[in-house]
C-alpha cells in the first residue's frame, strides 16, 4: 500500500513551506523537533508546521494531526520538508519519498557511542534484504540535511548516515537553546542520574544493585547533606519495580521516562551520567558532572563501541561504585569549580555555538536547500 504513496509524490507539487514533523516513533512530543516546532510557530509566520502523533490525546492541539488519519496522509503527501529524530519510516510513514521531498535528520543526541553504519553492529543486508530494499525504495533513507553540533560530531554524522559532509551543517541544536535562557538554581540542592540505553528496547535495568546502593546508607548521606537525587532511566528501559518500590523518601525521586528532559536539565546542580549525549548537552553549563561508568567493559562489548577515548572527553570523576558518586556528590557542593577548565575544553570541542540561535540556523540551512 505504500509504493503507490511513495510514487504518487513524484506527481504531486509540494506545497512551499509546509513542514510536518515527527519524533520517537510518532510516540512523543520532545527532543530537537519539539523545540524547533515551537521555535516555528513563534517567529515565522510564514512557515505552516504540522506535528504528525499517535498520540490521540494531543490532537486537539493546534497544529498537531492524528498519524492514522486521511488529514495526516494528506500533509504528509503535500508537505516540503519532513523533520525527524530517527528516520521517516518511524516517525512519520513509511511512503514517504526521500528523493521528491526534503528530509531533515535532526537525531536526538550528541553521539559519543557509535551510531549507524559506525555501529559495529551494523552488517550488510542479507540477500533477501536488499531485494527487499529494491522492490520498497521508500525503506532507504536519503537525508537532505543532517545537523551537528562542532566539527567533530559532523564528521561523525557523515559517516554514519554515509553521506557526504556538506549535507551535514553545523548548527547546533535546537533542543540546547535552552540553555542560554536564564536560568537560576533551585533554592535545592538537586543531582539528576539519568543512564544511557542499554540492551534491547523495553529491557529492565538495574543500575544499583551490586553497585554499591544501599538505600539506608544513600539516604543518611543525602539527608545529612540536604540533598535531592532525581532518577531518570533512559525512556526505551524500564526500571526494577521492587527497587523503585522499596524507596519511599523525598530526598529520591523517580521521574517519568518519557518526560521531555531537555526542558528541564538546566535546573540541575549537578548530573550524573555514564555514556550518554546528555551530559554532553549539560557542558553548556558549566555545571560539575559526575561519570558513572559502572559496567564500561561490558557496555562497549554488548552494547556500543564509542567514537572517542573515554577518558578524554569525560571532564569530571570517573566514579566505580555509588560510595564514590556521593563522595563527589559532597564535594562539589562544596566547591562546584571543580574541574571547571576541563569541562570549558571539552565543551568547546563539541560545542561550536554557545548562544541562542542553533534553532535559527537550522531554519536558515533548510531554506538554503530551497534556492540551490
Amino acid at each position: 500500500m505504500n509504493l503507490p504513496l511513495y510514487y504518487s509524490m513524484y506527481l504531486i507539487k509540494p506545497k512551499k513551506n509546509l513542514w510536518v514533523f515527527g519524533a520517537w516513533f510518532g510516540e512523543k512530543y520532545l527532543d530537537n523537533p519539539r523545540f524547533l516546532f515551537e521555535y516555528i510557530k513563534a517567529n515565522h509566520e510564514d512557515i505552516k508546521t504540522i506535528w504528525i502523533t499517535k498520540d490521540k490525546h494531543t490532537c486537539g492541539r493546534s497544529n498537531f494531526v492524528y498519524k492514522y488519519s486521511l488529514r495526516g496522509v494528506y500533509y504528509a503527501l503535500v508537505a516540503d520538508v519532513f523533520i525527524v529524530t530517527h528516520a521517516t519510516n518511524c516517525d512519520l510513514y513509511d511512503f514517504i519519498n526521500h528523493n521528491s521531498r526534503k528530509v531533515i535528520q535532526l537525531w536526538h543526541g550528541i553521539p559519543i557511542k557509535k551510531i549507524g553504519k559506525d555501529d559495529k553492529r551494523h552488517v550488510e543486508k542479507l540477500f533477501k534484504e536488499r531485494v527487499k530494499y529494491l522492490l520498497f525504495p521508500f525503506l532507504r533513507a536519503k537525508y537532505s540535511l543532517i545537523i551537528a553540533s562542532s566539527i567533530e560530531d559532523q564528521k561523525n554524522m557523515s559517516t554514519a548516515f554515509n553521506v557526504i559532509i556538506d549535507n551535514v551543517k553545523v548548527t547546533g541544536y535546537p533542543r540546547n537553546d535552552i540553555f542560554v535562557s536564564e536560568s537560576k538554581l533551585p533554592n535545592q540542592f538537586k543531582v539528576l542520574y539519568a543512564p544511557t540505553l542499554r540492551d534491547e528496547v523495553g529491557s529492565e535495568v538495574n543500575l544499583f544493585d551490586g553497585y554499591g546502593f544501599d538505600i539506608a546508607k544513600v539516604l543518611r548521606i543525602l539527608e545529612a547533606n540536604e540533598i535531592f537525587l532525581d532518577i531518570k532511566m533512559h525512556l526505551a528501559n524500564k526500571i526494577d519495580i521492587k527497587f523503585k518500590n522499596s524507596i519511599n523518601s523525598k530526598y529520591i525521586n523517580f521521574l517519568e521516562s518519557k518526560m521531555e528532559i531537555n526542558e528541564i536539565i538546566k535546573d540541575y546542580s549537578i548530573i550524573i551520567s555514564d555514556y550518554s549525549g546528555i551530559y554532553v548537552d549539560y557542558l553548556l553549563t558549566n555545571r560539575p558532572i559526575i561519570f558513572a561508568p559502572f559496567d564500561y567493559e561490558k557496555y562497549i562489548i554488548k552494547d556500543r563501541e564509542l567514537y572517542y577515548d573515554y577518558d578524554e572527553v569525560t571532564p569530571g570523576p570517573q566514579c566505580k561504585n555509588w560510595d564514590d558518586v556521593l563522595d563527589w556528590t559532597i564535594k562539589f557542593k562544596e566547591n562546584s569549580a571543580l574541574y571547571k577548565n576541563e569541562r570549558e575544553e571539552v565543551r568547546d570541542r563539541f560545542h561550536r555555538f554557545h548562544d541562542n540561535k542553533n534553532s535559527e540556523r537550522v531554519i536558515e540551512a533548510i531554506l538554503e536547500l530551497g534556492r540551490g
